[in-house]
């Protein structure tokens, strides 16, 4: 069945009016677009070149918050994520100006996840205390691998030996809650590498990793070397080979695979990220940031205007378009996303055939009140995606 088919009112393209009763937003997201170097892979909203906005930037977010703050209705905010783009290239003293104004507009639970996503050559013990003083509890490294030669694959300027010196300092500084971003499949990349990359990961002594098989994206310079023929995709069944080894490797280490593409040690789950799989409203601010609020049955999705200068001269209202979910794609959207994490959903009226098919195909088992995804179901998402929507 399409997309379309699903739609009931309102009409796709919508965004919420002002006469529509949202449910409160329970996370935030703060989008900095900022990079020293795009990466080959990466086609993300970040730019190169123009940090020296970054102040101008900040104060736009700010404005962007305070008008939606007056527009929509926020609950106390269980997370709070700064993502990008590279956060860390901000200088501390915006860090603590941005994360104070948003204590000024909101209210934060006493536990509140605070993430920055940091890059290992613009951490310092500078940025390391003026983050932890300004309330993050949480830093996500975009380490990506330990093998300089997938590293040279990927792009990324840093190395394992910047990824060791900061995280060691993050510990020093007193982070308590550490992630690593890991990619896998990359072009050329054996087992070999890919263990000795996950090796180094855990001798760290990491909370949560994320991993992900390396994707070429439409845009990006690895797909334009792609398309010309420089390099070739790794296949399918070698894609689940390498990850087969990253989960069994992974699991020895101590950490539990509950999403997909997330490991984590007990109790450090993200946050945030849980958010979006239990489509929990999120405001997203910043330029071509996205946010997701519902009503109980609809729901509505809508997007910032993407250049940075476009969005800072448009913040106290920088949307650009949206769509609005009718009730059995906002239903449909719940179970497909609730089906990537381990604790799974909880049966939503009229999926009852798809269920069925995906359980007699062993991607999900029920459990009591709820379905949950097998081994098998994280590892091939995709079908179940396809099959609930």
């Amino acid at each position: 069945m399409s997309l379309s088919a699903l739609q009931t009112e309102p009409e796709r393209g919508e965004m919420p009016g002002p006469e529509v009763e949202l449910l409160p937003f329970e996370q935030l997201y703060l989008h900095i677009p900022f990079c020293r170097h795009k990466c080959g892979y990466c086609d993300f909203n970040a730019y190169a070149g123009m940090d020296h906005l970054a102040s101008e930037y900040v104060d736009a977010l700010l404005l962007e918050l305070s008008q939606a703050r007056a527009r929509y209705r926020f609950s106390s905010l269980r997370s709070l994520y700064l993502g990008g783009g590279t956060p860390s290239l901000l200088e501390p003293e915006l860090i603590r100006r941005l994360l104070q104004g948003v204590r000024d507009l909101f209210t934060l639970d006493a536990d509140a996840e605070v993430t920055l996503e940091a890059n290992p050559s613009s951490t310092d013990e500078p940025r390391l205390d003026a983050w932890l003083g300004s309330g993050v509890n949480r830093l996500s490294f975009g380490v990506q691998s330990f093998d300089p030669k997938a590293l040279g694959v990927l792009e990324r300027r840093s190395d394992g030996r910047s990824a060791r010196r900061a995280f060691t300092a993050a510990r020093a500084a007193g982070f308590q809650n550490l992630s690593i971003d890991l990619i896998y499949a990359v072009p050329g990349q054996g087992e070999a590498s890919l263990e000795r990359t996950i090796d180094a990961a855990l001798a760290l002594g990491p909370d949560h990793i994320s991993a992900y098989a390396l994707t070429f994206e439409p845009g990006t310079l690895l797909h334009r070397r792609l398309t010309k023929g420089e390099m070739r995709e790794v296949q399918d069944d070698r894609q689940w080979e390498l990850m087969d080894l990253l989960v069994r490797r992974l699991k020895a280490g101590g950490f539990e695979r509950y999403e997909v593409s997330s490991f984590a040690r007990s109790g450090f789950q993200s946050r945030h990220n849980q958010g979006y799989w239990e489509c929990r409203g999120t405001y997203g601010a910043g330029a071509g940031a996205h946010s997701y609020a519902g009503d109980g049955e609809l729901a509505w999705r809508w997007w910032n205007l993407r250049p940075p200068r476009q969005y800072m001269a448009s913040a106290r209202d920088p949307r650009a378009g949206g769509e609005a979910l009718g009730a059995r794609l906002a239903a449909a959207e719940r179970v497909m996303l609730g089906l990537r994490h381990t604790a799974g959903v909880i049966l939503e009226a009229g999926f009852e055939p798809q269920l069925a098919q995906l359980q007699a195909q062993g991607l999900i088992r029920k459990r009591g009140s709820r379905w949950t995804p097998t081994r098998r179901g994280l590892d091939l998402h995709n079908q179940i995606a396809l099959a609930v929507l």
